[in-house]
């Protein structure tokens, strides 16, 4: 199964793309913690470190599919063709 990933923000500029498909073995009981992780495993520790903290998903990532923004990641994903998934990363801000 192939799914669509648009990237955004720093994740982006890592990956050099704007937009990647994923390859998934078994399209029944993929999830998206899924799809993240074979990004992850294909694009290497910088990418990794930029999605994920010792608790998960850090905070300033946002994951949306289907215009709903995903916060389970061992949500499955959905029946039918291609999801789009979009990868939207909020680089934290400072101020002061």
């Amino acid at each position: 199964m192939a799914v669509t990933v648009e990237l955004y923000g720093v994740v982006r500029d890592l990956v050099k793309e704007s937009k990647v498909e994923v390859s998934l073995p078994d399209r029944e009981g993929a999830s998206y913690g899924d799809v993240l992780e074979s990004l992850a495993q294909r694009f290497g520790p910088a990418f990794r470190d930029r999605l994920f903290g010792p608790q998960g998903l850090l905070s300033h990532v946002k994951l949306y599919a289907g215009g709903k923004q995903i916060m389970d990641l061992d949500q499955a994903l959905p029946d039918g063709e291609g999801p789009l998934v979009r990868i939207i990363v909020f680089a934290a801000a400072g101020g002061g």
